[in-house]
């Protein structure tokens, strides 16, 4: 809620032990910049059903247009998170960027769930 224009879109997978997360945000400074301004993270790793906390290395998109051959989007490596999970309705993301236009930033978001909770999670 602090961060509005921002989102964290996670995907967990327990049965294929996979997690993804897609991370819309902006580089430092970076709000008032329009397009130039916005950055695209996004993280994916193994995870354990049950697992509360699971580390994934970040990646930094750039380029690409939508529906066009080219030029494509380049991924990079530029750090690593950690999503901490108290329920099924609360989060926090720890992250510490290496490289990229955000090399240097660190700190924890805490994110809420914006749609209903699944039946299937239990708190």
């Amino acid at each position: 809620p602090a961060t509005s224009g921002q989102g964290v879109t996670i995907e967990a997978k327990p049965a294929s032990n996979v997690l993804f997360l897609a991370w819309y945000t902006y580089a430092p400074n970076g709000a008032a910049a329009g397009e130039a301004g916005q950055r695209w993270y996004t993280g994916q790793a193994p995870m354990v059903a049950g697992a509360r906390t699971i580390g994934v290395q970040l990646y930094e998109t750039t380029g690409g247009v939508l529906d066009a051959a080219t030029p494509g989007p380049a991924s990079v490596v530029v750090g690593t998170g950690t999503l901490a999970f108290q329920s099924c309705s609360a989060a926090t993301l720890s992250f510490s960027f290496t490289a990229g236009s955000s090399a240097g930033k660190s700190g924890t978001i805490p994110l809420q769930r914006v749609g209903p909770v699944p039946q299937s999670c239990a708190q």
